[in-house]
């Protein structure tokens, strides 16, 4: 594992498993009990979904069967879920996240390579639909999954909510010092869900990449603005620079790291205030351009 991965203790039951690097390394953490373990979210690889997996049951409560929750169906928050179900544990996503996490695992070789091996990345043979706020009991605490309301980072993201220690785990909608990623989803409804978010009374967020946050941090905020910067940026042109446009948002963002993201943002931020279909393989390619070349090699 070329990159560093540590848990972080929220409260008494809580933890975040914080995984420092780049593309296809995200945060997840973990609810313990007696009577569950809610994982939330596993990894890209199978070496590092082992040791979330590990690190969770060794919290307090080994035996505690585990409910895993997808906060939405990229493979770097979901390519470990077939570990959960095959050792027994359950595994719960939105029916979007669902539909796409079974048809998987989904790598882009085209895009991306990985020189260490994903490892056993099988989708789960089942998964639980959430399509209305869930509440698990791990026996301490109760945990409470609820789905984003509309299309945001992707057309199927959930949050984790944890009230009683004041722990909201927001996968992707929040990055936190990283460039967001607008890929599978809609600007417009993302900046709807931030708002959303906002009416958490949450005293951390664990964020889907990057370091956890507290209010003060004003993550939220953040993403809004870049997210209405992106919206205004392409507005009122028919046929944008998207080069010189990538240019600008690397100035007004100099320390966020995968800044070739931008060139994806911004192209899809024109696709929906314009209504067009975006092209999904161009967009990719524009990306792995700004990123050098493709394909990216994945330090995993």
């Amino acid at each position: 594992m070329a990159t560093t991965a540590f848990s972080v203790s929220l409260g008494v039951h809580t933890s975040a498993w914080c995984q420092r690097g780049g593309w296809f390394v995200n945060n997840a953490g973990w609810i313990c009990g007696p009577e569950n373990t809610v994982v939330v979210d596993t990894c890209a690889t199978e070496v590092r979904s082992r040791a979330l997996l590990a690190a969770a049951r060794s919290s307090g409560y080994p035996g505690a069967p585990v409910v895993a929750a997808l906060t939405h169906a990229h493979g770097d928050h979901v390519n470990g879920a077939g570990l959960v179900a095959r050792g027994g544990g359950r595994v719960l996503a939105t029916s979007a996240a669902a539909r796409e996490i079974a048809a998987g695992p989904h790598t882009y070789p085209e895009t991306f390579i990985c020189c260490s091996g994903w490892g056993d990345i099988t989708p789960p043979p089942a998964i639980e639909t959430v399509a209305a706020p869930l509440s698990v009991s791990t026996g301490t605490v109760d945990v409470e999954v609820l789905p984003v309301p509309q299309t945001a980072h992707t057309a199927g993201d959930l949050v984790v909510w944890v009230a009683s220690e004041g722990v909201l785990f927001t996968g992707d909608l929040l990055f936190h010092g990283m460039t967001p990623l607008a890929l599978s989803g809609s600007v417009l409804g993302w900046l709807d869900a931030l708002e959303w978010l906002e009416g958490f009374p949450a005293a951390h967020l664990v964020p889907g990449h990057g370091p956890v946050a507290t209010p003060a941090d004003n993550v939220t905020g953040t993403v809004a603005d870049y997210l209405r910067w992106l919206l205004d940026a392409v507005a009122d042109v028919d046929e944008p620079d998207f080069d010189a446009l990538h240019r600008q948002a690397c100035q007004r963002w100099p320390h966020w790291a995968e800044a070739e993201r931008h060139t994806v943002n911004l192209r899809v931020a024109h696709a929906e205030t314009h209504d067009y279909p975006l092209d999904f393989t161009g967009t990719l390619e524009a990306m792995t351009s700004a990123a050098g070349g493709a394909p990216i090699g994945l330090d995993l």
